[in-house]
């Protein structure tokens, strides 16, 4: 605590400036207090003498002073120039003391405690020392609150500033420190935090490129031979001549299509999660929708009801997938026809798209558009699948400003989509 003795110091100093205070006070005081001995020795000698004033000229006194009588009249004067009255008297400072005979007042004793205007010297001496010292004692405490000010808030300034940095993610600003300030070693640790803070972030960036990396290269390596197959698979279609090889072959192409769809949900799945699933929200004619039906109905099964004319908000790309994951998840669990309806709904478009299977359980609701979840019917019939395909569908609705909802009906199972429209 060596280095931190000058806050000793100054208040030492001010406590020393406050007896100082006091001390010199004090003694002002005592400078005006008055010899009441000597003054009840000048009234008792005029006692003595009263009526005969003349031998009081040669007895020695402390202090100067007048005889009046009751009515004012001045009858001895201990020395020449002193006032003339009482009221001069008084106002020169000139303390009045009864002059008693056989217990009657007769007269008073002017007495001159404060010659030559001492009293008011006294004062002013005092108001001056005293106006010194607290001017003193001011000076001090301002220096000492600057210090304060220097040691403590500014460097709690500082703290918070950087604290708010921190919170907007700029970490690349250390926190200036003093080492020899009181909170050196405190505001070291928190820019320790921040480098730490900063090198996890690195890492973590370091980490979600390698990781888009590895996506994009798995995609891309299982891509290319997925599309490889699919085009054998059309090609020895074209030259087979056996019902039951183009029926083989159009199931390596179905699977085939399969797989590349299960590739691009873990894929937009991973991107999501980096926040790079990127949604390009266009104005696009209701009619486009039907365009879009018809490229996921690969097995001629949906039934596209009037479609409303009117201007959408949305991804035409992405809607496609969505509705290539619906019609595919119907295909794969429901088996049967599907009615496509659409419904004009305020600010939306509503896109219903009607199955006849036997629906979903109740419990399972609410749980059938999350990360990774397959339903009870998917696992007993053993359907291939990541649970990813109405997680998918969801996510990319909502952000094209819509949204997506399933829920049972009395003959089937329905998934609504809904389209905001241009505005």
């Amino acid at each position: 605590m060596k280095k931190y003795a000058w806050i000793y110091a100054i208040l030492a100093v001010i406590i020393l400036a406050g007896f100082i205070l006091f001390s010199v006070t004090r003694n002002s005081g005592s400078e005006l207090e008055p010899n009441y001995i000597a003054m009840n020795e000048i009234a008792k000698l005029a006692e003595l003498h009263w009526g005969e004033f003349e031998p009081l000229g040669a007895v020695p006194v402390s202090y100067r002073y007048i005889i009046i009588d009751n009515d004012g009249i001045v009858l001895f004067s201990s020395d020449s120039g002193l006032p003339d009255g009482m009221p001069a008297a008084i106002r020169r400072g000139f303390v009045p003391v009864d002059v008693v005979q056989a217990s009657n007042i007769v007269g008073k004793a002017l007495i001159e405690v404060y010659p030559g205007g001492s009293a008011q010297a006294a004062h002013e001496r005092l108001a001056r020392a005293a106006i010194a010292m607290f001017s003193l004692m001011a000076a001090l405490n301002l220096v000492f609150l600057a210090a304060l000010h220097n040691a403590l808030v500014k460097p709690f300034k500082r703290m918070q500033s950087f604290a708010h940095k921190i919170t907007t993610g700029r970490l690349d600003e250390p926190l200036p420190m003093d080492r020899n300030n009181l909170f050196g070693l405190f505001t070291q640790s928190f820019d320790v935090m921040r480098e730490s803070l900063l090198e996890e972030r690195q890492s973590r960036m370091q980490a979600e490129r390698a990781k888009k990396e590895l996506i994009a290269s798995l995609n891309h390596d299982v891509k290319t031979p997925v599309t490889s197959i699919r085009l054998i698979s059309e090609l020895l279609q074209t030259g087979a001549a056996d019902r039951a090889t183009i029926e083989k072959l159009k199931t390596i192409e179905m699977k085939a299509d399969q797989i590349d769809r299960l590739m691009n949900d873990m894929m937009h799945s991973a991107l999501e999660e980096l926040g790079e699933l990127k949604v390009a929200v266009a104005s696009e004619d209701s009619a486009v929708l039907r365009e879009v039906f018809d490229g996921a109905d690969h097995l001629s099964k949906v039934r596209m009801g009037d479609i409303p004319s009117c201007l959408l908000d949305m991804d035409r790309a992405r809607m496609e997938q969505v509705v290539g994951n619906i019609i595919a998840n119907s295909f794969k669990y429901a088996g049967t026809d599907i009615d496509v309806e659409f419904a004009l709904r305020g600010e939306l478009l509503h896109v219903n798209v009607n199955d006849f299977g036997g629906g979903v359980d109740p419990e399972e609701l609410e749980l059938i558009t999350t990360k990774f979840y397959r339903g009870e019917n998917a696992k007993v019939s053993a359907k291939e699948g990541e649970g990813l395909g109405l997680y998918i569908a969801k996510l990319l609705m909502d952000k094209m400003g819509g949204g997506l909802e399933a829920f049972n009906r009395e003959d089937g199972f329905t998934v609504r989509l809904m389209v905001r429209l241009s505005r």
